[in-house]
């Protein structure tokens, strides 16, 4: 999720990154624990093109979830998965091992540090995972320039509704009682259908597809707290001290019970597909 970034606005880009490295290391063995990514990556399959033999590249790939559909959806595409984080990658290697899925391989990369030559796959896919590029759109023509000439970028973002109202509980008790939150320009980002087009427009392209579904489902108010504890919030969590945490999980879990309906909330993870011809 996308507030995983350290309030510190001079934190060069080396160190966010390994913060963003360490805070999914942290939380790989229950990150699956959140359905939403095992949803949506269904989902975003589905957007592939019916073709043989295609060439993929899965970035930010994480315990594998979108690579994994790809690969169970197209046996004979070859795919390429990297990550910042080698413990999301280890715990999606044993994934793939399990499932007995051939046609995956894992490479801890920075997306930033791309080797691949231009024009070498033919889809690439990035779930809920653009809008952490330090350098958004410098990141994205990047990556666009290892798309063949035809072939598609498929992406997905959270909306602005997604994780609310509580989401919004959460960011507002962090900022009001401990001056933590993460930088705008991080949070904000992709959650509209033209946040999507202006990035699109920083790269040559011929189509633009984007498509909202609505992805929702009840959670208890316990389960409420092990997402922020097992994505991306856990980034700010991790800066309170024991004392602190224990008081803030108290005060938020408890303002989310009254609102809860007997201790369940309904969990709003509606999504924005992107899907470029370049």
């Amino acid at each position: 999720m996308e507030h995983a970034l350290n309030n510190d606005r001079s934190m060069d880009t080396t160190q966010y990154k390994q913060t963003i490295q360490s805070t999914f290391d942290k939380v790989s063995s229950r990150y699956d624990q959140n359905s939403f990514f095992g949803i949506s990556a269904k989902r975003l399959a589905r957007l592939l093109p019916a073709a043989d033999g295609l060439q993929v590249l899965d970035i930010s790939t994480g315990t594998g979830s979108v690579a994994i559909e790809v690969a169970i959806n197209y046996p004979d595409a070859q795919i390429e998965a990297i990550d910042l984080s080698r413990e999301m990658l280890e715990f999606a290697a044993k994934k793939v091992q399990q499932m007995r899925l051939p046609n995956i391989r894992f490479i801890q990369s920075d997306v930033d540090e791309l080797t691949y030559p231009a024009d070498r796959f033919d889809v690439v896919t990035c779930g809920y995972a653009m809008f952490f590029y330090p350098d958004m759109e410098a990141s994205y023509r990047a990556i666009c320039k290892t798309v063949k000439p035809g072939g598609q970028l498929i992406g997905s973002s959270f909306t602005n509704a997604a994780f609310n109202p509580y989401a919004e509980l959460f960011l507002d008790r962090l900022k009001t009682k401990y001056d933590l939150s993460p930088p705008g320009e991080i949070k904000d980002r992709l959650k509209t259908a033209q946040n999507w087009q202006a990035l699109v427009e920083s790269s040559d392209y011929t189509d633009l597809e984007i498509i909202e579904e609505p992805i929702r489902y009840p959670v208890s108010v316990d389960e409420w707290w092990g997402l922020l504890n097992s994505a991306g919030y856990k980034s700010l969590l991790d800066q309170l001290k024991p004392e602190q945490l224990e008081a803030f999980k108290r005060e938020h879990t408890a303002e989310v019970t009254a609102i809860s309906d007997n201790g369940t909330i309904e969990l709003n993870t509606d999504t924005l597909f992107c899907r470029v011809t370049l």
